[in-house]
């Protein structure tokens, strides 16, 4: 069986990190954590997964930011990069153009085994194109 793409998880919530990173590892992907944006540019730097999951707001530096900076790297181009925020009220969606660092906003109460199958999703999508 092929490994399914790295997905970097990045947020301050050590209990959300560990309940969504069960959830990729269990549908096969291979999981890298990040607690904040910093954590987060360097793990990203270090180990260019194919998906980037940030919450928005995080001390050190939030995930806007984060997200903006991670974009601006050479080897970002094809990352599917996604904001999971409690501020997010609707469904999950997606944009026309980047809001708040990402075209995908998922909610944080959405439950962590949707949120594998909207990547997975956008990664079929991704692989067709």
């Amino acid at each position: 069986m092929v490994a399914k793409k790295k997905v970097l998880i990045v947020d301050d919530d050590k209990f959300f990190r560990e309940i969504l990173s069960k959830e990729f590892l269990d549908a096969g992907f291979s999981v890298v954590t990040a607690v904040d944006g910093e954590d987060g540019l360097v793990k990203f730097k270090e180990n260019k997964p194919q998906i980037v999951i940030s919450d928005k707001i995080m001390p050190k530096m939030g995930g806007t930011r984060f997200l903006s900076l991670a974009r601006e790297m050479e080897f970002s181009k094809d990352v599917i990069f996604v904001t999971m925020s409690s501020m997010i009220k609707d469904a999950p969606h997606e944009h026309e153009k980047e809001v708040l660092g990402s075209k995908i906003h998922i909610p944080k109460l959405t439950n962590p085994i949707d949120v594998v199958i909207i990547i997975e999703q956008l990664l079929d999508r991704q692989a067709r194109s």
